[in-house]
C-alpha cells in the first residue's frame, strides 16, 4: 500500500495538472473521463477519499488509545490495567505460601502473565510472511481470554480469595474484562472502516476509472496536439504530474 504522503503527492500533482487544463480553450477530448467537468468532479472525489482515510485512521487511533491502557501498563499512568491487576493478584496469592491452593493459583496466574504481552517474530526480508492478523491485535483478543482465566482461578478459591484492593476482586476483574471485550469490538469496527476506506481510495487512484488511467488518457490526448509530445500542453501537464 502506498504511504499517506505518496497519495497526497499524487493528488496534488494531479490537481496541478487539472488547474492547467481548465483554462485551455483548445482542450476538448472525446473521452468522457477526461473532459473538464469530469476532472473537476474527480478531483473532489479524490479529496473525499483521502479525507475518509484520514478520518478513519484517526478514529482507529482513538479506539486503540482507549483500549491499550485498559490492558497493558503504560509506565506509571494506569495502575488499574489488566496487566497490573494480574501482577497484584499473583502477589496476593503468594502472600500465604503455606496455602497450597493459593500457591498453585499464583503459579497459574504467573504463567498467564508471561503470555499476555504480544510476541513479534523477526521478519525475514527475503521471505516476507503472508498478511495475517497482527500480533498486537491477537494479544488484545487473547487478553480477554487470559482475564477470564484469572477470574476462574480466583473464583475457584471461594471466600478465601478476598484481596484488599477491590480491583483485584472477582467482580472488579469481571467489569474490566467485559470492558476490554467491548473496546476490542470498537477497535475491530474502526479497523474495518479504515480498511474499507483504504480500499476505496486505492480504486479511485488505480481502478478502471481512476487517476492512473485518466492521467495516461490525458497524456495520450495531449500528445495528439501539434508537436506531439513536444507540444506545450503535453510538456506542461507532464511536468505538473511529475512534480518537476
Amino acid at each position: 500500500m502506498a504511504s499517506q504522503r505518496s497519495y497526497a503527492t499524487l493528488n496534488q500533482r494531479f490537481k496541478n495538472g487539472n488547474t492547467l487544463i481548465q483554462p485551455w480553450a483548445d482542450y476538448a477530448p472525446g473521452n468522457a473521463l477526461i473532459k473538464k467537468p469530469a476532472l473537476v468532479t474527480f478531483v473532489a472525489d479524490v479529496d473525499a477519499a483521502n479525507d475518509l482515510v484520514d478520518t478513519t485512521e484517526n478514529d482507529l487511533g482513538i479506539a486503540r488509545g482507549v483500549r491499550t491502557p485498559l490492558v497493558y501498563q503504560v509506565k506509571d499512568t494506569n495502575p488499574a490495567c489488566l496487566e497490573m491487576r494480574m501482577r497484584g493478584i499473583e502477589s496476593y496469592l503468594r502472600s500465604d505460601p503455606d496455602n497450597n491452593a493459593f500457591l498453585t493459583a499464583s503459579k497459574k496466574v504467573k504463567a498467564i502473565l508471561l503470555k499476555i504481552r504480544p510476541k513479534y517474530a523477526k521478519k525475514d526480508p527475503a521471505n516476507p510472511a503472508a498478511k495475517t492478523k497482527s500480533p498486537m491485535e491477537k494479544s488484545f483478543a487473547s487478553a480477554v481470554g487470559y482475564g477470564r482465566n484469572v477470574i476462574t482461578i480466583a473464583t475457584s478459591l471461594g471466600v478465601a480469595y478476598s484481596p484488599a484492593d477491590a480491583n483485584l476482586s472477582v467482580a472488579g476483574m469481571t467489569t474490566l474484562v467485559d470492558l476490554i471485550e467491548t473496546e476490542n469490538g470498537n477497535v475491530q469496527l474502526a479497523l474495518e472502516a479504515y480498511g474499507e476506506a483504504n480500499k476505496a481510495r486505492s480504486v479511485i487512484y488505480k481502478g478502471a476509472t481512476g487517476m492512473e488511467k485518466r492521467t495516461r488518457a490525458i497524456l495520450n490526448y495531449l500528445a495528439s496536439f501539434s508537436g506531439l509530445k513536444k507540444s506545450n500542453h503535453y510538456r506542461e501537464f507532464n511536468q505538473a504530474i511529475k512534480g518537476t
